[in-house]
């Protein structure tokens, strides 16, 4: 390209000194006027180089420095929230393990007691829902017969006192018995009679089923039930589980220790690899997804062709750094998501925040656009040799 320009500006130096020498030579222009036209000249000369130089510069990739990350970021897992003070008693994966989603993958010390109170509470329930069920199906049949019969029995008693009764009755009208054997008679009539009427409510008692007894037995098991959710929920809190498909990429606490702030382990969707590259924030006008990117890995030299698949929506600091001491550590950067094919992604999988190099190829109307702004720019640049001639 510098040859190039050397070449335009020799010929540029030609056609113009050429005639104004012979021009002087030949004494056809005076000094000033000959000086005022070689400088309106010289100005038109680098009006043109700036235009031919700015078009010839245009650019037509975007170059990012990037890291490699799986599908939906690297994920810490926590456990939940209230135990604080607990300890890893179990884990139930390892490292390189590809773990299916909201799979278990380590208990607490405070699974076993949580486990216990879940059983006592279930058990609490299920008697509940029988004295439920007992009160809506009443009384056994047997007690409802026997209850029956004593009713019966205590009917014919009361008849038979009934006839002892009229017939004393009789005899102390007739002066045959006195009064005081009339009232025992009187005595033993009443009593049957009470009975007979307590056994026949008791047996309307058994043979009912309350509507307000039976809610009654229901609140309780709904309390019950309440109680046995609210036990899994504390057993489900002594478990640690993954909230999305992935591989363990690291394992932070062992069991016996405490989970501190790097949290238990990392996963992360490395069958679906992608690229983050850090684009400074003036190139982000002319990105939009599904253009093509280059992705080299700095560790290996590899390269791999993928996808541009979505642009950020925060300008920020750079966090992957060249090895330039002098290069711009405070640019405002945007991240950008490259997306990588199935095949690529299975051979970069153990590859996570490897540093990377993501060169964008631009479409053509982007270059277009930079170069006729380059264009533009040269049009307003005033015109000497006009102003000379005015």
């Amino acid at each position: 390209m510098n040859r190039l320009l050397s070449s335009r500006a020799a010929r540029w130096l030609l056609a113009i000194v050429i005639p104004f020498a012979l021009a002087v030579s030949l004494g056809n222009l005076p000094g000033e006027t000959g000086v005022a036209w070689f400088d309106g000249l010289r100005a038109r000369f680098r009006s043109h180089s700036t235009a031919e130089q700015t078009a010839s510069w245009t650019p037509r990739h975007v170059h990012a420095l990037g890291r490699l990350e799986p599908r939906g970021r690297v994920v810490r897992l926590a456990p939940p929230s209230g135990n604080d003070a607990a300890r890893v008693e179990k884990l139930l994966v390892s490292e390189g393990d590809d773990v299916p989603a909201n799979t278990v993958v380590a208990l607490l010390d405070t699974h076993a007691r949580r486990q216990a109170e879940l059983g006592e509470a279930e058990a609490r329930w299920n008697a509940a829902q029988a004295r439920l069920a007992q009160t809506r199906a009443g009384a056994k049949a047997g007690d409802i017969q026997a209850q029956q019969a004593a009713v019966d029995l205590l009917a014919e008693q009361k008849k038979v006192s009934q006839r002892e009764l009229e017939r004393a009755e009789r005899f102390r009208n007739q002066k045959v018995i006195s009064s005081e054997d009339f009232d025992k008679h009187k005595w033993t009539y009443d009593r049957v009679v009470f009975e007979y009427r307590r056994a026949e409510q008791l047996l309307t008692s058994i043979s009912e089923v309350r509507e307000i007894d039976v809610r009654v037995q229901e609140l309780e098991v709904a309390a019950a039930e309440a109680a046995v959710e609210s036990a899994r929920a504390r057993l489900a809190a002594s478990e640690v589980r993954n909230p999305s498909e992935g591989r363990v990429l690291k394992i932070h606490t062992q069991p016996g220790e405490k989970i501190g702030e790097s949290g238990l382990m990392e996963l992360g969707d490395t069958a679906h690899m992608q690229a983050v590259a850090e684009v400074f924030e003036g190139d982000l006008s002319v990105l939009e997804p599904g253009l093509t990117a280059i992705v080299r890995v700095d560790g290996t030299g590899e390269r791999f062709e993928g996808e541009l698949l979505d642009l950020g929506a925060l300008v920020g600091r750079k966090v992957v750094l060249s090895n330039d001491p002098v290069s711009d550590t405070d640019a405002r950067v945007v991240e950008v998501r490259v997306r990588l094919s199935p095949t690529d992604s299975a051979r970069l999988a153990r590859l996570s925040n490897a540093r990377v190099e993501v060169t964008i190829a631009l479409p053509d109307r982007a270059v277009s656009a930079s170069t006729s702004s380059a264009d533009d720019r040269d049009a307003l640049q005033p015109d000497a040799t006009s102003a000379d001639r005015r």
